[in-house]
């Protein structure tokens, strides 16, 4: 019996898609709030509220979009001519993003927004479409986990190499010239698989559904609800996504930027073992137990990282590291969990639409992203943060707090909710897909 249906080079093309995809997202999530606040010179509460602000405009179009991808039928295929479309455009507003227009206080902040919420766009155009091409390039359960993986993979690799040589590279040759450099290695990524990436998975003809049965698609697929307020209540409270950069400025380096690269790096470094181990783990206990246990790994740390201190640096290096093991797993789930949805609504419901289960993927992460972001530039401002100087002990220990504290008890919260209501198991939905059991196949909880 043939391994894969995929070939080796669609895989790859997979996986470098991933690649390019991340760089760009990785300098946006990385970078972006310390390029308004301190080189734009926009507030960081303003910042906050800005990324709240597109944040909320997504909640509207990022279901929207997922039914246009539904409901589209082009000759190329469901998600290829997507993934087509926006290989050019999506480099070319992250190079708008980063470029200061010097138009005044009220010029820059409107620049901002605009290019910020078209970014926003463009993103799930390209989002939606790489994580549910997985759906269609094969039927086999295990085979996706593997595609998704060889795009965490990427991922990684693009994170790294943008926490590495993000800031040097910024730093030799502005912030502009950078993020110019960056995009156009991203959209040579993403173009091989324009040309190797086959949709092979029957599709199935269906009457669209109307804006009503999307609604009720969504309200009555639990397990979908379930991880979401999860999720919510890790990614929201994640004001480390804010906090980083300026903790290893003003907390660990003085105002010098040297210490950006080492603790961006801590973060993602073990993520490339976990994500090559992903695979057997979820053969082993399932996605709803590594996410409890990571979160509640991540958190312990969290908190023993807060109560330590930040006096020896090397040991904030060796604690961020075990934080983020377990804080970036669910992380590494989402798209894995996606697919799972997709066949639970298809067996559930009768509707097969990877386009809105895939785009409320997309939307819940930068939404709670930019809740996390919104609210760690409120708080930011209200400990007193002042970009270019010394801060005062006080925004330092504020600093330090939305660093460590604040994701701590997110995560324990998220691991709760995942603990007491998720009960979508590997096994049931393998059955969905063969089309073996009853209709309604039943759903135990289970450790």
């Amino acid at each position: 019996m043939k391994k894969y249906e995929t070939r080796r080079v669609e895989r790859a093309s997979y996986g470098a898609f991933f690649f390019g995809q991340n760089v760009i997202y990785f300098l946006m999530l990385q970078f972006l709030n310390l390029f308004y606040t301190d080189v734009v010179g926009i507030a960081a509460g303003a910042v906050g509220v800005m990324f709240f602000v597109a944040r909320t405009w997504d909640a509207v179009n990022d279901p929207i979009l997922g039914s246009i991808i539904d409901r589209a039928d082009f000759k190329g295929g469901k998600f290829l001519p997507w993934i087509k479309m926006v290989n050019f455009a999506l480099p070319l507003i992250t190079v708008l993003l980063f470029i200061n227009p010097q138009w005044g206080d009220r010029g820059n902040l409107l620049y901002a927004y605009a290019t910020y919420i078209v970014w926003g766009m463009i993103y799930t155009l390209c989002d939606v479409p790489i994580f549910a091409l997985s759906t269609a390039m094969t039927k086999n359960s295990n085979e996706r986990v593997i595609l998704l993986t060889w795009g965490r993979v990427a991922a990684l690799v693009a994170g790294a190499i943008i926490a590495g040589m993000g800031m040097p590279l910024i730093e030799s040759m502005g912030w502009t010239s950078a993020a110019l450099i960056l995009a156009v290695i991203a959209m040579i990524s993403m173009i091989p698989i324009r040309f190797f990436a086959i949709e092979r998975a029957q599709r199935i003809d269906q009457a669209h559904p109307s804006t009503r049965e999307t609604l009720q698609y969504l309200r009555s697929h639990r397990p979908m609800i379930v991880l979401y307020m999860a999720l919510l209540a890790a990614f929201a409270t994640n004001t480390a996504l804010v906090a980083t950069n300026y903790f290893a400025i003003y907390n660990l380096g003085g105002g010098e930027t040297t210490l950006v690269a080492p603790l961006l790096l801590s973060q993602l470094a073990p993520m490339f073992i976990l994500v090559f181990m992903l695979p057997w783990l979820i053969r082993r206990f399932g996605k709803r137990q590594i996410y409890i246990w990571g979160s509640i790994f991540g958190a312990v740390f969290g908190l023993v990282q807060y109560f330590v201190g930040y006096d020896n640096i090397t040991l904030v290096i060796i604690l961020n590291m075990f934080k983020s093991t377990g804080m970036f797993l669910p992380l590494l789930l989402l798209g894995m969990f996606s697919a799972d949805f997709v066949e639970y609504g298809q067996h559930h419901q009768g509707r097969r639409l990877e386009g809105i289960a895939f785009s409320i993927q997309t939307f819940a992460t930068k939404f709670t992203q930019a809740v996390a972001v919104g609210i760690g530039g409120l708080l930011l401002s209200f400990y007193g943060y002042v970009p270019n100087v010394e801060q005062s002990e006080a925004t330092l220990e504020g600093i330090f707090a939305l660093y460590t504290l604040f994701p701590a008890f997110g995560a324990l919260a998220s691991a709760w909710i995942m603990y007491q209501f998720y009960d979508l198991k590997e096994a049931d939905v393998q059955n969905m897909i063969d089309g073996s059991g009853s209709h309604k196949i039943a759903i135990d909880h289970g450790d």
